[in-house]
């Protein structure tokens, strides 16, 4: 027993070194098929690893350029944008400024809104008067005016100072022989007076245009039949002078009377009997009767038709 056990041991271990170099060699012979069977071999990687060393010194400089030149370009939109913003605040502060003069003025304006306003109640509340309206006073202001005046005569030619500052006696005394009017209750004047600022002579000069007189009587039939005496007189000479009367109306209705006056004229040249009515209205007589005009030219028109 003891014999055999140890003869197996031997055979055993002999077989498992045996075993064991077998295996070894089975590993070598398919790392080299392994090896043949490789694609070729790509370059040492140490290789690899050192090209980009040979590179790297370059690699900061031309980054520091690159940085230099996005630095300049920034400094340079930067002073740029800070021109526009300079610009736009310059714009801006006047742009301001006008708003705030034109709030001033809207203020100004309203203020002055709310005065039309209030004065446009006011009228609306007390409307004044039209130009219609103011016409129509006038032409009534001007009839009493002239209706104040109807006791009035104006005497023209009377030498200055020939009244002996008393107007009233001197026109009582001289106008009954002057105009041949024999007055049953004597004349009688209210007052009378020169018109107007004596009038300054020069040396030597003696053709100074004497003032008219006028006078106003105490009754109108007095003034109606003096009136009535010069026109049918026509040439009243006194003192070597013509002594001329008219009525005295306003300024209004002289101005309207004096309208007339080529319209008279040529009805003198034609021979046309004709009269100047108060206030002012022309009175043509015709062989068909008398023709009354208010209008100047419409009476000029009919005075030509005239043969």
């Amino acid at each position: 027993m003891p014999n055999t056990t140890r003869g197996a041991s031997k055979t055993t271990t002999t077989t498992g070194i045996g075993g064991s170099k077998s295996t070894e060699d089975a590993s070598m012979r398919q790392a080299k098929a392994n090896a043949n069977q490789r694609p070729p071999s790509s370059p040492p990687r140490s290789g690899m690893e050192e090209a980009p060393a040979a590179d790297s010194p370059s690699v900061p400089g031309e980054v520091a350029r690159e940085l230099a030149k996005l630095y300049a370009l920034i400094l340079e939109k930067s002073d740029s944008h800070d021109k526009k913003l300079e610009e736009i605040r310059i714009t801006t502060c006047a742009t301001e400024s006008k708003l705030v003069d034109i709030a001033s003025r809207i203020s100004n304006v309203e203020g002055r809104l709310g005065f039309l306003e209030d004065a446009q109640e006011r009228l609306e509340a007390n409307p004044p008067a039209t130009s219609k309206e103011v016409e129509v006073l006038r032409e009534k202001l001007d009839d009493v005016e002239n209706r104040e005046r109807r006791c009035n005569l104006r005497f023209v030619g009377f030498p200055e100072s020939c009244e002996n500052n008393d107007a009233v006696a001197f026109l009582e005394g001289i106008i009954p022989t002057l105009f041949d009017i024999d007055f049953a209750k004597g004349l009688e004047i209210d007052r009378a007076h020169r018109l107007g600022a004596m009038p300054r002579r020069q040396d030597g000069d003696q053709s100074t245009r004497p003032r008219a007189i006028i006078a106003r009587f105490l009754r109108f039939q007095d003034r109606e039949c003096i009136a009535e005496a010069a026109r049918k007189k026509g040439n009243v000479i006194w003192g070597g002078r013509r002594i001329m009367v008219f009525p005295d109306y306003s300024r209004m209705l002289n101005e309207k009377r004096a309208k007339f006056k080529d319209c008279k004229k040529l009805l003198h040249d034609k021979n046309i009997r004709f009269s100047l009515n108060y206030p002012a209205v022309l009175v043509v007589k015709t062989a068909q009767g008398p023709m009354r005009f208010e209008d100047h030219k419409r009476a000029m028109s009919f005075i030509h038709s005239l043969n």
